[in-house]
């Protein structure tokens, strides 16, 4: 994981607080690093040496650069690559930890403007919620004036905060308040790491939403983990969130972002940190070829579905063809699935009514390849259910006398992966029965996503 800076609220401190052991005292108001716009390159802090480093973050959609995340890269006095977390721990006081910071930052943002060329392009600065603690609460000038000076518009600016280590709640989302009404946009880091939670993304109102690499490392390996992190892109995107996926480090995570339709990516196999900005337009070409290759094989893959799918749906119409003008009755409905139920993946067959009442018991297919779990027993009994708010109810309905298939799902009867084929007809006596039947489905581990692309 690339070590990152801290960008805290912001207060002058006292004159004359230390900052480390021999160093001298912080002024009341904070001298500017170099000038704003000026070729200087580093920084000097005690014997450590301070530099910027850029790693790009990447539009999907776009195809090119939308922002960059800025680094610290520290040295010590031997040329030693130091971690800048150890670096900020050198700082025997939050005092002497803020200044620090404020150091970082106007160097990261005088190595921003001065590189700019995208004119529109973000720029994220890091915030660790814990150093909240230090300073008034309602003195927040420093990064505005910072800005100022460099002219840099806010809402060019991204704050991230570590979601995972916030302490003190109240003054977090005071400090988020402030930026907000500055003019950027808050961004939640490594979520999906530790102890994140949903509800701390509606607090903070954040609109970038950065999800940890873990998430992107276990897909990789389980098909599950996939579709998990194709949810949460999924349930972000409702509730109004932009999705960062970080930590994309192989051409195979970066197929599974596309899969899972995030918004950025961010990772070695893109683009690595470097001193200057990244061009807009550096991936496109791999971006282009990779999702035209996605797109290939999700097409052969929904081809094959397709086939399949018509051909379980023709048996399955056949069930009630020349039925209209019998004498069925809720009793012979059953009887007919019985020879259907003979076929490999039919895992059950059941009837509703025309308010979504399931009539009599389900009938079980004879596949013994997935047997019953017994843990999901009291589940099993589903006469008198009601499946009203249920997919295959609902479009069976709209669409009368024609086969509906609805996309995979787990069933509630035995918490196995199927979907379901569902037709409304309506009977001799006028009564109107939805009949449906759960195919087992197997969620495929996507091996056209992964071998493949290591092949190409």
């Amino acid at each position: 994981m690339t070590h990152r800076h801290s960008a805290r609220p912001d207060r002058a401190p006292p004159d004359g607080s230390p900052i480390l052991p021999g160093a001298q005292p912080i002024p009341l108001i904070p001298r500017f690093p170099g000038p704003p716009l000026g070729p200087k390159e580093r920084e000097i802090f005690r014997d450590y040496t301070l530099t910027s480093a850029f790693q790009p973050i990447f539009g999907l959609a776009h195809r090119g650069v939308v922002g960059h995340e800025a680094l610290l890269r520290v040295h010590d006095r031997n040329g030693r690559p130091v971690s800048p977390l150890d670096f900020f721990a050198l700082a025997q006081n939050p005092t002497a930890s803020l200044f620090a910071d404020w150091l970082t930052r106007c160097l990261h943002l005088r190595s921003f403007v001065h590189r700019d060329h995208h004119e529109n392009g973000w720029i994220f600065l890091n915030f660790l919620p814990h150093a909240t603690r230090t300073g008034q609460s309602n003195h927040f000038s420093f990064t505005e004036e910072l800005l100022r000076l460099h002219q840099l518009p806010p809402n060019r600016v991204v704050v991230e905060i570590l979601e995972k280590n916030i302490e003190d709640e109240s003054r977090i989302l005071e400090a988020v308040a402030h930026y907000r009404a500055l003019g950027c946009l808050i961004a939640v880091d490594d979520f999906g790491a530790g102890q994140s939670n949903f509800d701390r993304i509606w607090k903070l109102k954040a609109d970038i939403v950065k999800l940890d690499r873990s998430l992107v490392v276990q897909a990789a390996q389980d098909s599950q983990a996939r579709d998990f992190l194709s949810s949460v892109s999924t349930m972000l995107h409702q509730a109004g969130k932009l999705v960062l996926l970080e930590g994309v480090e192989t051409e195979e995570q970066t197929l599974i972002a596309m899969d899972a339709d995030v918004d950025f990516v961010q990772g070695f196999h893109l683009a690595r940190p470097n001193a200057e900005l990244t061009p807009a337009r550096a991936a496109a070409p791999l971006l282009r070829e990779l999702s035209e290759r996605l797109l290939a094989r999700e097409r052969l893959e929904s081809d094959r579905q397709t086939q399949e799918l018509n051909e379980r749906m023709k048996a399955f119409l056949a069930l009630f063809k020349g039925r209209r003008g019998r004498n069925h009755t809720d009793r012979s409905d059953a009887k007919l699935f019985k020879k259907h139920l003979q076929n490999q993946n039919v895992r059950r067959c059941f009837v509703l009514n025309e308010q979504g009442i399931q009539i009599g018991a389900n009938l079980e297919g004879s596949d013994q390849a997935y047997p019953l779990k017994e843990q999901f027993s009291p589940l099993s009994d589903a006469q008198g259910a009601d499946w009203s708010r249920r997919d295959y109810f609902r479009r069976a309905m709209r669409h009368f006398g024609q086969v509906q298939v609805t996309g995979p799902y787990f069933s509630l009867p035995d918490a196995h992966p199927c979907v379901t084929l569902s037709v409304a007809l309506r009977r001799k006596d006028h009564k109107i029965r939805v009949y449906c039947c759960d195919l087992l489905w197997n969620p495929a581990p996507r091996p056209e996503i992964l071998p493949q692309s290591r092949r190409s």
